[in-house]
């Protein structure tokens, strides 16, 4: 009845396209287009990092699997998913005690139909608001769980590539055009590791506060 519509790759690929679109739009504003197609760049705002030719990549499947952040929001989203079920069996459920109340009358007069019918179409209308309405706040509640996993996933890489000299950090799955690269290049378990130390510190409380 409800599927959770969000796979992580698709949000990612989503901000990504999100994010060349604000960046091209901004550039076209910094464009003067009385001289030359010149960038102009605020260098009190904009810090210069010399190019190191150094690019990064992690296996998104493989970084999943290993975080307990990732493992945490995949649960949320399924229970999103069950909850949003059970809204709607609950609603079934309504309309099928509704149509026990008229069957249990046996043949309808016609007095009767006019009524039924009445009932039958607010009956119909209001299921289908229903159900759209519990889908768009499954979808809502799990495009802000995805979109958090997102952010903090961008957010530690790119403290990671600038710590580390990188370039640029690409994020690649089995069977895309990423086919081969150094294993020197590969960050996918030291952004596990960083990432579930943030988790971990931020989910386990001491004992002395408790």
């Amino acid at each position: 009845m409800v599927k959770i519509s969000l796979t992580l790759s698709a949000f990612l690929l989503l901000l990504t396209t999100t994010s060349c679109s604000d960046n091209s739009s901004n550039t076209e504003d910094a464009v003067d287009n009385t001289t030359t197609s010149e960038v102009v760049i605020d260098n009190s705002t904009e810090k210069h990092i010399e190019a190191t030719g150094k690019m990064g990549f992690f296996n998104l499947d493989s970084l999943n699997s290993k975080l307990s952040l990732f493992k945490e929001i995949e649960t949320e989203i399924q229970a999103s998913a069950k909850k949003a079920e059970q809204k709607m069996k609950n609603k079934q459920a309504e309309i099928n005690n509704w149509e026990k109340k008229w069957s249990s009358k046996g043949q309808l007069l016609s007095s009767e139909q006019e009524k039924y019918m009445q009932e039958a179409q607010q009956m119909q209308q209001k299921a289908a608001m229903f159900e759209q309405n519990v889908q768009i706040q499954m979808q809502q509640e799990q495009a802000q769980l995805m979109e958090t996993y997102a952010l903090r996933l961008s957010g530690f890489t790119k403290d990671y590539a600038q710590k580390n000299g990188f370039d640029a950090i690409q994020a690649y799955q089995f069977g895309q055009s990423l086919w081969y690269y150094n294993p020197v290049l590969d960050i996918t378990n030291d952004l596990a590791k960083i990432m579930n130390a943030d988790y971990n510190s931020s989910t386990t409380v001491d004992s002395e506060e408790q």
